[in-house]
């Protein structure tokens, strides 16, 4: 026993309890020195994607309300009819979102710099494309029928309490999702083939494909059962998003797209396949990419009821069988 023990050994005065009122220091990590280029471009491409999404929410409300300015943006004429608005322009800027985070984690695993910034990097660019942006592409629909312009009876208050309340229940949906994705998931996505719940990008897929499905029938003058398509539309969007946000938040597997149907090899009849899907999506992008998007929103809801046929088939609870991923 040393000398110092010595002294220690006598009985000890219990502390003063700490005031609660007292500034807590947070646990300090060591400063961030490097992050992987190529990643975080990636991901910064996806936020300015989201980001000129919303802008152009701002041009297609100026040109509804101010005739001075173009009712639509200046694209190439052979491409016209694939933009016929300010919010078609937004929803394919949406599509580039989603390719640019697609491309943001393959590129970290490439260069094996998968970390902790690029997965928070990654949720600020999510919520700005895949939350912000479809919210404000919906609300701006809404408002630019209010336009002198743009007056249309079936348009009323109700539906823009209804719209307000559907985008905004998605939108804190998608940000509880991503929230939830960085609480519970691993750095490393590589190996995961199921989402725990619907995945941010696809329920954006899902309201953008509608609104430029909206756009597409006002600019063609669609109808449905002899009633003006868009303005369906235009009511139907609202519990669509409702219902996307809560399947974000649910438990319900979804698969990982790219890990199951990209990273593995397939038969050349599927090489087929993807050229037929890539011509009609060439002659009609708005009903192949809402036909693509809800496929995959709905095929989590029957993968998860055919799961809980076959278990209680089989004498197990059906929670025997799902495995959560984020």
């Amino acid at each position: 026993m040393t000398p110092n023990d010595r002294l220690d050994a006598g009985p000890r005065v219990p502390s003063a309890p700490r005031d609660s009122s007292e500034p807590v220091e947070l646990e300090q990590r060591p400063p961030l020195r490097a992050i992987a280029l190529l990643p975080s471009a990636a991901t910064l491409g996806n936020l300015i994607c989201g980001f000129i999404a919303v802008f152009l929410c701002m041009l297609e409300i100026r040109a509804a309300y101010s005739p001075m300015f173009p009712a639509q943006p200046r694209v190439l004429p052979h491409l016209q009819a694939y933009v016929p608005s300010y919010i078609a322009y937004a929803a394919y800027l949406i599509i580039a979102a989603m390719i640019f985070d697609a491309l943001d984690g393959r590129l970290a695993r490439i260069a094996r710099r998968t970390s902790e910034f690029g997965a928070q990097l990654d949720s600020i660019a999510d919520i700005v494309s895949f939350g912000v942006a479809p919210v404000a592409m919906y609300l701006t629909v809404l408002l630019q029928r209010f336009a002198p312009a743009e007056a249309d009876p079936t348009v009323s208050a109700a539906l823009w309490r209804v719209g307000l309340i559907g985008g905004l229940v998605y939108l804190s949906c998608a940000a509880i999702r991503l929230a939830r994705y960085n609480a519970e998931n691993v750095r490393d996505e590589s190996a995961t083939r199921k989402f725990s719940g619907l995945p941010t990008p696809g329920a954006a897929a899902g309201f953008t494909a509608l609104l430029l499905l909206h756009e597409q029938w006002v600019h063609d003058g669609g109808s449905f059962g002899g009633a003006d398509a868009a303005a369906v539309l235009r009511w139907a969007i609202a519990p669509v998003a409702f219902g996307i946000g809560m399947l974000m938040v649910s438990r319900l597997d979804y698969v990982h797209v790219f890990n199951v149907y990209v990273r593995r090899e397939h038969p050349p009849t599927h090489l087929v396949a993807l050229v037929v899907l890539a011509i009609a999506t060439w002659y009609s992008p708005e009903i192949m990419l809402t036909l693509g998007a809800f496929a995959y929103i709905v095929s989590g809801m029957l993968l998860n009821l055919l799961r809980r046929k076959t278990s209680l088939r089989g004498g197990l609870p059906a929670s025997a069988h799902v495995h959560h991923h984020n």
